[in-house]
């Protein structure tokens, strides 16, 4: 399999960036993005590092980005004329602080609930530890300017920065998005996990504003995963902020950005890690079965669409839910409303049929492990030749691409 790097991992303030590696498998043609990792740009022969508190101009970003993908299949050749542009022009510059709200920053071992109480300003990696941020007056809204993405969520950023001796060690800086729901948004008060016990985990964080990637994630134990940091007492900056834009919906400089940032000390111990990285691990798991829970199951399923196709009758769909979902336990499904044509013949590049997609998604409520959940799956036939299909078949679930939302099992009827 045949693999290029796109150039997108500069900075986190690139248009292009996405603050995250993004690969494209080109064998396949799916995509899909590196581990977390930060301030740096990925090659299948090594590591070009970037420092990830400085920014390029984004102009000069784009047109990288442009390039490496283009020649991405001559590594040498890249390498060396990066070097040369970056070393030939002065396009780095320190990141600004961003525009200080008038605001605080609190930390304990505790959960906060309704106030910044039993607060601490150093911990140890047998500690949990957890964030508060209060404005002393107005909404979370308006003193950050937030506004929603395209699929209607509210989000801050959050910066948090790992120094030993004054300086940023390496795999020491995090920068992602939390999750802000209308209570919060609408409130004064921003409670958020940082090192949290995986049974108390209220937080989430993701990679993506649209928060369909690195959903369950938490920043600084993954650092600690991927960085090995070595025992030793180290200083954890966090800044919350929000990237701003002006009347023209352009992207303001950081200099702008409303921000809120406070420290504290850690005293970090190896022998930690191990319990660590395994609450990491439940801490991804809890928060991808909470973040988006049904509180209902969804209006699909008391506005189902008729199926009239004699190849996908509600007998056969049924049937072949259960044969190839032997993991689930179906407690309810419906076909969604559909006023198009039934079915979508793909084909080759020769244009041989391939496959026939029953257009239709099938909405699915089930419990799996004791859980209950909602998704849906798309079905298809194989084509078998002389202009002929072979049985209904599930081709993909949305569990497929992100975890399945939970509902408490009482509420689906």
């Amino acid at each position: 399999m045949y693999q290029v790097a796109v150039g997108y991992q500069f900075a986190e303030n690139c248009w292009y960036s996405l603050a995250r590696s993004l690969y494209l498998d080109t064998y396949n043609g799916k995509t899909s993005r590196h581990p977390h990792l930060t301030g740096q740009l990925i090659f299948p022969t090594g590591i070009f590092i970037f420092p990830s508190n400085y920014f390029i101009n984004k102009k000069f970003c784009k047109l990288i980005g442009i390039f490496l993908y283009l020649k991405a299949v001559n590594m040498k050749n890249i390498f060396l004329t990066i070097y040369a542009m970056l070393f030939s022009l002065s396009i780095f510059g320190r990141m600004e602080n961003g525009q200080p709200l008038d605001g605080k920053l609190f930390f304990s071992n505790q959960p906060f609930t309704s106030s910044a109480t039993n607060t601490k300003s150093s911990f140890t990696s047998a500690d949990f530890i957890y964030g508060r941020m209060e404005i002393p007056s107005g909404t979370i809204k308006d003193a950050f300017r937030i506004k929603e993405n395209d699929n209607k969520l509210a989000f801050l950023k959050c910066r948090l920065t790992v120094l030993q001796n004054g300086e940023e060690i390496s795999y020491g800086s995090s920068n992602d998005y939390i999750l802000v729901k209308d209570p919060v948004k609408n409130g004064s008060a921003l409670n958020f996990d940082i090192l949290p016990d995986p049974s108390k985990v209220t937080t989430v964080y993701s990679m993506l504003d649209d928060f369909s990637a690195g959903i369950g994630f938490n920043p600084i134990s993954t650092l600690i995963m991927n960085g090995h940091w070595p025992t030793g007492d180290y200083q954890v900056h966090i800044k919350i902020y929000s990237e701003t834009t002006n009347a023209y919906g352009d992207q303001q400089p950081e200099d702008k950005w409303p921000a809120i940032e406070n420290e504290f000390d850690f005293k970090f111990n190896e022998d930690d890690a191990g319990k660590i990285l395994a609450n990491k691990d439940k801490i991804k798991e809890t928060t991808q079965e909470n973040a988006f829970r049904y509180d209902k199951l969804p209006d699909v399923f008391s506005n189902p669409g008729k199926l009239t196709d004699p190849d996908a009758t509600t007998a056969k769909i049924a049937a072949i839910l259960k044969r190839d979902l032997p993991d689930r336990e179906i407690i309810k499904w419906v076909a969604e409303t559909y006023n198009g044509p039934y079915w979508h013949i793909a084909s080759n590049d020769l244009g041989i049929p391939k496959y026939k997609y029953f257009n239709p998604h099938i909405w699915v409520a089930y419990r799996s492990n004791g859980k209950c959940y909602v998704g849906d799956v798309t079905m298809r036939q194989v084509y078998a030749g002389g202009g002929t299909y072979g049985q209904l078949e599930v081709a993909f679930t949305s569990a497929g691409n992100v975890p399945d939302k939970g509902i408490d099992c009482n509420k689906i009827k």
